[in-house]
């Protein structure tokens, strides 16, 4: 499909609403490719690896990841079979203040994205959440990234990995 390669598997930790959307905090505990950042590398920062998470030293690059469709998928296993929950979210851009709280309120040390899901609640999407980490690929556009999971979906199912397409995916 030509798109960009560089994908990021985060931890989902925590969100609320800011305006009239539910906000995830999802951060990465190490690095992020430069595509994934609005500048890439320009703005980020190096910063000790905390030593809680790894005694043995390390750094991390922090910044914010940039603004744009993105196709998120986490896999598990469930049932001595292999699953993935596949969808669509938004990474969207806060004030710098508001991203600085809520990295405050994480790991300050690692990337940040402010992720928006398509069409998955908060309820629903820790319902399902059998796997702490996601992995999240950019699109330049919503219809892409409409393409772009339908492919990874079909991808996985020939792999024989049992697939759940959630919220809202364009079939």
């Amino acid at each position: 499909m030509g798109l960009d390669p560089a994908t990021t598997l985060h931890d989902v930790r925590w969100g609320e609403t800011y305006g009239d959307d539910f906000v995830w905090v999802w951060e990465i505990s190490g690095s992020v490719p430069a595509s994934h950042f609005a500048t890439g590398y320009a703005e980020a920062e190096g910063w000790r690896q905390d030593p809680v998470y790894f005694p043995l030293g390390g750094s991390t690059i922090k910044g914010i990841c940039k603004p744009g469709e993105v196709v998120w998928s986490r896999v598990f296993i469930q049932g001595g079979t292999l699953h993935a929950d596949l969808g669509r979210a938004s990474a969207v851009s806060l004030p710098a203040e508001e991203s600085q709280r809520r990295s405050n309120a994480t790991t300050p040390a690692w990337p940040i994205m402010h992720a928006v899901l398509h069409g998955v609640t908060r309820d629903q999407f820790m319902a399902r959440h059998k796997a702490n980490h996601l992995n999240v690929a950019y699109a330049p556009d919503a219809e892409t990234a409409d393409k772009a999971l339908l492919a990874k979906a079909a991808m996985l199912s020939a792999l024989g990995v049992e697939v759940h397409l959630c919220g809202d995916v364009p079939v």
